[in-house]
């Protein structure tokens, strides 16, 4: 059966039946992968047919608000699995009406996230710590003649600039947190390691190290800039002056694998949004923190016509806490790379 008739129309026998296909189709397009897996009888389309697709979507609100819905999933994946912060801390969708309250060790006092997402604080009081929650937006818009040239895919380039935003956003308000909670001089439980030698060596992610591991805790992650990164690459087994910084089992994975990127069991997670010169020892997430979830990502039409301007709004309400200050330890460089 064709897509469309002779005079160019949809085959539908109804709005509701149209807008259905539209639905069913931007979702395909949006994910080709899970499409193949799920949707293998499902008949295939040309570039030009996914396009028009697109293109009648976007001339109604209904078609709009589909192709929003279709963004949120591929939107909410990328954030699972490519957040820096969402692999450091507890992920907790809360139900409707709950209450972002968890327990807390009764001597140390845990660091929350204000509910307006600026700077962390630290709660002392009770055994028990609520969690304020509050928004994060990205506004992506292409503009119409853009599209009309059909220089790239407007859900795609949508998507993409969406999940990155939002992902800054999460990631600069766990750091945040975590550098706050990792110092015992603004209100955490470990003291902050200066890195003083020229270059990240082996000895300061062993202070770092240890400032976790002293509370019976097992450090499982080291994060990082790529500028402390590249200070690791330049680690040898002998000569130069991180002489010895590769034993003998790191060198074996290293030629294994072409990586460095376990040491003492823990990963090295390497991340732009990592402030330069700072280097994190976190314990596994549940005994660090966690991220309430009270509303997953949204995706809304919000159009900017004066400006020939299409666009959406990508939001979600979440918290940021650390309950567990002795599970992260801060390391700061002093001197500059030599």
């Amino acid at each position: 059966m064709s897509l469309f008739n002779s005079h160019g129309e949809l085959n539908a026998s109804n709005d509701r039946d149209a807008l259905a296909q539209i639905v069913k189709y931007a979702s395909i397009i949006q994910n080709n992968q899970s499409a193949n897996q799920g949707l293998a009888g499902s008949p295939s389309f040309t570039e030009e047919q996914k396009d028009e697709l697109v293109r009648r979507a976007l001339m109604t609100s209904e078609g709009k608000i589909a192709l929003g819905q279709a963004m949120a999933n591929p939107i909410r994946r990328n954030l699972d699995y490519q957040g820096v912060g969402r692999r450091v801390l507890v992920v907790d969708p809360l139900p409707q009406g709950a209450l972002p309250v968890y327990d807390r060790d009764i001597d140390v006092a845990a660091v929350v996230v204000s509910s307006n997402g600026s700077a962390p604080e630290s709660r002392v009081f009770s055994d028990r710590v609520t969690v304020p929650d509050f928004e994060i937006v990205s506004n992506p818009t292409v503009r119409i003649a853009e599209v009309k040239r059909r220089r790239f895919n407007v859900i795609d380039r949508a998507q993409q600039k969406a999940r990155q935003e939002i992902q800054a956003q999460e990631d600069a308000n766990i750091f945040a947190a975590l550098d706050y909670a990792g110092d015992v001089s603004l209100g955490g439980e470990n003291t902050a390691q200066d890195i003083a030698d020229a270059g990240l060596l082996k000895r300061n992610l062993a202070s770092v190290k240890v400032q976790v591991d002293r509370w019976d805790l097992v450090t499982t992650k080291f994060l990082m800039n790529i500028i402390e990164f590249n200070d690791i690459l330049n680690w040898t087994s002998f000569g130069g002056t991180s002489a010895g910084e590769i034993d003998m089992v790191s060198q074996r994975e290293i030629l294994q694998t072409g990586l460095f990127a376990h040491l003492w069991g823990a990963d090295i997670i390497v991340s732009k949004v990592v402030p330069v010169g700072s280097v994190y020892g976190v314990a596994d997430p549940e005994f660090v923190g966690v991220m309430p979830i009270r509303q997953d990502i949204e995706v809304l039409p919000a159009d900017e016509p004066k400006q020939l301007k299409l666009g959406w709004v990508v939001n979600e309400i979440i918290g940021v806490g650390i309950v567990n200050p002795r599970g992260v330890c801060t390391g700061r460089k002093s001197v500059a790379n030599g």
